[in-house]
């Protein structure tokens, strides 16, 4: 159990947005504070962490909250904040502009670019846990859902809202085996309402073609660096057709080709700011990652992540070294 607690009203002013920062950081990973008006900027924020979760109350205000290229590719995993704000918020999360309003449940990817815009105080209750969790469960995942809108349902919201306070209200109180019970009913009931007609393919899929999806993402994710490896050779593994493989993944919204790519990506990705790959080419890595063809590599990388491989890599050694020059990441 972890808790971070920060009140910048108690610190000096000059002091104010390093100590918000540092929560921040801290409970968030790297994210950028960029003060909107020095004479207001005040946050608050009490955050409890319990295994892969953690339970969030914040409101902020006087500042503009963002994550760039170069942070993202600091995070170790993909993290999905579920968020019940109580005021409105301006957000352009990959470029597409969006507004939370209050009342209403939002569930959306924070390892990726994005920036704030509070119009006053921003203040939310949230909960933070691994993006792996829903993708077990529904496949495919988008970085953005709107859990109320469209619904017709008022009863899911309020489901919803009530199931997250009571989970977040017993954090510290819960058993163990409650808090297991409880988080992964948590999940599983987020999993059934995220994305519409994503949630309802995920719903409809039978236990038989949920079984095989699962033991061929477990399979790619084991061989996913062999250059060798394809739909054929992971259909022959799993003892279904190559037709029936490609039928269990387009009903999860991701082509087996494509998740094939997404764990070579994210190897890739590891290897590029792990200190201990520092002195192994590009190239090199890109033949260890799977990828035959470093230009296609290269593409397929910047596509996924915002920047290219060298980019990357060039952005991990300046955080961990300023001085070393450019050269140095080659």
């Amino acid at each position: 159990m972890k808790t971070v607690e920060v009140d910048t009203g108690l610190v000096p002013a000059k002091q104010r947005a390093d100590a918000w920062r540092e929560s921040l950081l801290e409970t968030f990973g790297p994210i950028h504070v960029e003060s909107l008006d020095d004479e207001t900027l005040s946050g608050q924020l009490r955050s409890v962490s319990r295994g892969c979760f953690t339970f969030n109350g914040m409101r902020y205000r006087g500042m503009s909250l963002w994550r760039s290229p170069v942070d993202v590719a600091q995070l170790d995993q993909e993290h999905f904040t579920l968020t019940l704000p109580s005021s409105r918020l301006h957000v352009v999360q990959h470029g597409q502009e969006r507004v939370l309003e209050p009342g209403q449940i939002y569930l959306f990817n924070h390892a990726v670019t994005y920036r704030t815009r509070p119009q006053t105080e921003y203040r939310t209750d949230s909960i933070a846990f691994p993006g792996r969790l829903l993708q077990q469960r529904m496949g495919s995942i988008e970085p953005f859902y709107d859990l109320g809108a469209g619904s017709g349902n008022p009863t899911r919201t309020e489901l919803i809202r009530t199931f997250a306070s009571h989970l977040s209200a017993g954090v510290t109180t819960w058993t163990e085996h409650e808090y297991e019970t409880l988080v992964g009913q948590f999940i599983d009931m987020l999993a059934l309402f995220a994305g519409g007609a994503t949630a309802a393919a995920a719903s409809a899929a039978t236990s038989t073609r949920t079984g095989h999806r699962e033991r061929a993402l477990k399979y790619i994710r084991a061989h996913a660096t062999d250059s060798a490896l394809c739909p054929r050779r992971v259909a022959e593994a799993c003892g279904i057709s190559l037709s029936y493989l490609h039928e269990v993944f387009r009903a999860a919204g991701v082509p087996v080709e494509e998740k094939i790519f997404e764990e070579r990506l994210e190897t890739a990705r590891r290897m590029l700011i792990d200190p201990k790959t520092r002195g192994d080419s590009i190239q090199s890595i890109c033949y260890d990652a799977g990828f035959n063809d470093p230009a296609h590599f290269s593409r397929k990388f910047k596509q996924r992540f915002g920047m290219t491989p060298g980019d990357m890599r060039r952005a991990a050694l300046r955080l961990a070294a300023p001085w070393r020059t450019d050269e140095a990441a080659r």
